[in-house]
């Protein structure tokens, strides 16, 4: 490798790692309501299936606004768009923490999901555009890291600070904390090339959709179980009565520190094999047999294999959120598809806020991880008989 080479791929490091650290701060004023939610449901006096409409608010106008939003990434310059967003979830996270009606937190959670829709596609972008094209692969294998660690951090955190009746802390700390990471974005300027934009066209972004029909069904399958998860999966901890309260936080996070692994999995296959939905096959039909076998298990033993199950979804999710996108898109529509994706996994989110409430009421968690494995296995089953259409997206690259 030559200086000048080296000095490229030192400079795209760093773009990456800026770009991942911004991403899973977002988490910090994002996932902090799932350690509280029974904390919430106790102060509103609501039940946990109403307390968990918060995050199908959440997950609906997150879906709408990453269809939105990735459209607009897609025209306008992507680093105004995901300032927009750090500022405004920011806001909302401080005044959230003031409320006492679960009406008005609504309203605010479901403006936080507008704001924090302006993350994911535009850095997909700039991602896709600023990369040496060698790389994508490999990286968009890597960048679901920085939203795992964000839930971590988040919840280890929140869970240790805000415990009992200081749950207002889980608001007020990641508020201040994106101030300022709403004032260091802007100061930093990352953004993608300009391009001439044509502006937004309904019969383009219809063709795209139908050319990606079997992702938006995996993205749903997935999203449903992994979004239900970051809902959720405190809860069962503390239902669960294992551990002290105080450590639920930090517990939960270990199901998620877990994914870690499953990313590297994922990234080891796709680079050996050059194929992103063969390896999404085998790892959504590993995730849904895991799943399977937690609805039977129960005590120390159902947290070993939660953990499993955890690390193979978060692999199996990764490659839905990063890689996808980037084998799937036409040049110049990244933050298009990815936002299209990530609305149908959030919109999918959005029902498991409410419905997997209701399930654990009526039936249970083994009932919730059944219907888990379940969608999961479904999802592998869908990629698989579509396996063959990254070669068909890679050939029209080649030929462009």
């Amino acid at each position: 490798m030559t200086k000048s080479q080296s000095a490229l791929v030192k400079r795209q490091n760093l773009l990456v790692g800026a770009l991942c650290t911004t991403y899973g701060l977002l988490y910090l004023g994002r996932v902090n309501i799932s350690v509280v939610l029974p904390l919430l449901a106790i102060e509103l006096d609501v039940s946990r299936a109403q307390v968990g409409i918060l995050g199908t608010v959440f997950f609906w106008t997150y879906g709408i606004g990453n269809f939105v939003n990735g459209e607009i990434g897609s025209h306008v310059r992507p680093y105004r768009v995901i300032g927009v967003g750090l500022l405004v979830t920011a806001i909302v996270n401080l005044v959230f923490g003031f409320q006492t009606s679960l009406l008005l937190m609504l309203v605010l959670w479901g403006i936080n999901g507008l704001a924090q829709s302006g993350g994911w596609p535009p850095i997909v972008r700039i991602l896709a555009e600023r990369l040496d094209p060698s790389r994508i692969k490999q990286v968009s294998t890597v960048i679901p890291v920085s939203y795992v660690i964000g839930i971590v951090v988040t919840w280890t955190f929140v869970g240790a600070v805000a415990a009992g009746e200081n749950w207002r802390l889980a608001f007020w700390l990641p508020g201040l904390i994106l101030l300022l990471t709403a004032g260091l974005w802007w100061k930093g300027g990352i953004d993608a090339p300009t391009t001439d934009s044509k502006g937004v066209r309904l019969s383009t972004i219809m063709a795209e959709a139908r050319g990606v029909a079997f992702a938006l069904a995996v993205s749903a399958l997935a999203g449903f179980v992994r979004n239900g998860s970051i809902i959720w999966l405190p809860s069962y901890i503390l239902d669960g009565q294992l551990i002290s309260d105080d450590l639920v936080g930090a517990v939960a996070a270990l199901t998620q520190v877990v994914a870690i692994p499953g990313l590297m999995l994922a990234r080891l296959r796709v680079v050996r094999t050059n194929q992103v939905l063969v390896t999404g096959a085998y790892m959504f039909s590993a995730g849904g047999l895991a799943f399977v076998l937690l609805s039977a298990t129960s005590g120390i033993s159902a947290i070993v294999v939660l953990c499993l199950a955890m690390m193979i979804l978060g692999g199996a999710f990764g490659l839905v959120t990063s890689s996808m996108p980037v084998i799937l898109s036409p040049p110049g529509r990244t933050s298009s598809i990815a936002g299209t994706l990530n609305m149908m996994a959030t919109f999918a989110g959005g029902v498991a806020g409410f419905g997997i409430g209701a399930i654990v009421e009526h039936s249970g968690w083994n009932a919730v991880f059944g219907v888990w494995g379940i969608m999961l296995l479904l999802a592998a089953a869908i990629t698989w008989r579509h396996r063959h259409e990254e070669d068909r997206w890679s050939g029209a690259d080649e030929a462009g």
